[in-house]
């Protein structure tokens, strides 16, 4: 590739089938939390969001950005038909995992115990049995990315997208069914059933497709974990904080507001999901082109970056419209008091859309080596989230957490584009002085 080039993408069938697997990954979803919602109350439905927003957060924490990390340090010896390195790999990450677990359960209990988050006074929240599921959720990330650095894309996506919410719904309308009701802990044992079916399928297609051997040879193969380490924890860092910059308000929600409007943010953010989705899809296709492109220079980097954002763009625009004209509609399902929701979905789509134009960008800082500073964003952004959040729930409810995710993450969009801009100055100069 040269810097007069320009470097494009061909999608292929893969690219094809995983673009046109958001719309059906986002009504799989709404359909499992249309469910749910419809067989709980908002109170509970909060609580289990509020669950499923820690099992998020959590999973990534005691994994140190070994799932980030994987494809980096294994798609290479992978595409060379090496897979000793990868039982290692795998190995490492899911014993710190198991213990990180071990450590999350206790504090979870204690809190439980201390009575700091309990749904009722003779049942634990949902969070403690949420904890035990954490172990298999690593596996499942380490999984899906040992079959992206073997470029089985599909394999890697779609069952978590699509078959694990279509698990989890026929299950928890089978035992609704049967019994006549349902409960948060039957709800969570049947996510954590749906994910060990799951996980159980993907090792078997590693060792059918020999991306993974458990031999004596792989079991002794050397590893510097603390290169590894090293690699993985900037990773888990910055997208940790994005994560955390989107189930913050959750959490505040718990505290701040009425227990059922934390249900129907619940709700709102479930549809606006869609948006996050779709940009992460979008860039998982252009990352490993980024990837050689930012070894070439900085200008393949950016022509990279503004094919991946254009697309970024028609797509993300095109399903806010949608969730606009629908939002009504979407959240009716729910309920009507599902309804009082509105506002706060408009203002979640807006941060959204926003903040995935701007997603792509921190990528690309952290390609070019750029991504403490991101960290440094981020953390700003969340710092400013809980204030907004402290002072707009009080007052404004789910329309006020919505409308802080809005301001922090606009706010983050914009430090994000001022300082790839300045990043770009910078690397372009040097280059080209270099060159001189």
């Amino acid at each position: 590739m040269t810097v007069e080039s320009k470097p494009s993408i061909k999608l292929g069938i893969n690219g094809v089938i995983l673009l046109a697997a958001i719309p059906v990954s986002f009504l799989a979803d709404y359909l499992f939390n249309l469910t749910l919602s419809g067989r709980l109350t908002s109170h509970e439905y909060g609580d289990y969001k509020v669950a499923y927003a820690y099992a998020v957060l959590a999973s990534m924490v005691i994994l140190l950005g070994g799932d980030r990390v994987a494809p980096k340090m294994l798609s290479a010896t992978l595409d060379q038909g090496n897979n000793r390195p990868v039982w290692s790999f795998v190995r490492f990450y899911l014993k710190t995992a198991t213990l990180l677990s071990v450590v999350l359960i206790i504090v979870t209990y204690a809190g439980s115990y201390l009575h700091l988050f309990v749904s009722g006074s003779d049942q634990h929240h949902p969070l403690v049995l949420m904890s035990f599921v954490l172990p298999l959720i690593a596996a499942a990330a380490l999984f899906s990315r040992v079959l992206q650095s073997g470029k089985f894309l599909i394999l890697s996506n779609l069952p978590w997208r699509v078959a694990l919410p279509l698990i989890k719904t026929a299950m928890i309308v089978t035992i609704f069914w049967l019994f006549g009701s349902l409960a948060l802990w039957q709800v969570i044992a049947c996510g954590a059933l749906a994910v060990l079916i799951l996980v159980s399928w993907q090792w078997f297609k590693l060792r059918q497709l020999a991306l993974i051997s458990v031999s004596s040879a792989a079991a002794k193969h050397p590893t510097n974990h603390r290169e590894l380490l090293k690699q993985s924890l900037p990773m888990m860092a910055a997208v940790l904080v994005t994560v955390a910059l989107n189930q913050i308000d959750l959490f505040m929600l718990e505290w701040l507001a009425e227990e059922h409007e934390v249900g129907h943010f619940g709700a709102a953010a479930t549809i606006a999901h869609i948006l996050p989705v779709a940009q992460t899809t979008i860039a998982g296709l252009f990352l490993p082109l980024l990837g050689i492109a930012v070894h070439e220079g900085s200008k393949q980097s950016m022509a990279v970056y503004h094919q991946a954002q254009k697309l970024i763009f028609w797509v993300l625009g095109g399903l806010f419209v949608v969730l606009l004209a629908l939002r009504h509609t979407l959240l009716g399902m729910f309920g009507e008091e599902y309804l009082a929701a509105n506002q706060a979905l408009t203002l979640l789509c807006g941060a959204y859309a926003v903040w995935g134009l701007a997603a792509f960008s921190s990528t690309w800082l952290q390609y070019v080596k750029r991504g403490r500073n991101v960290v440094w964003i981020g953390l700003t952004g969340i710092g400013l989230d809980a204030a907004l959040n402290l002072v707009l729930i009080p007052r404004y409810g789910i329309d006020g957490a919505a409308a802080a995710t809005l301001l922090t993450l606009f706010s983050c969009s914009v430090a994000i584009w001022l300082y790839q801009h300045h990043t770009f100055k910078v690397i372009t100069h040097d280059q080209d002085y270099q060159q001189a």
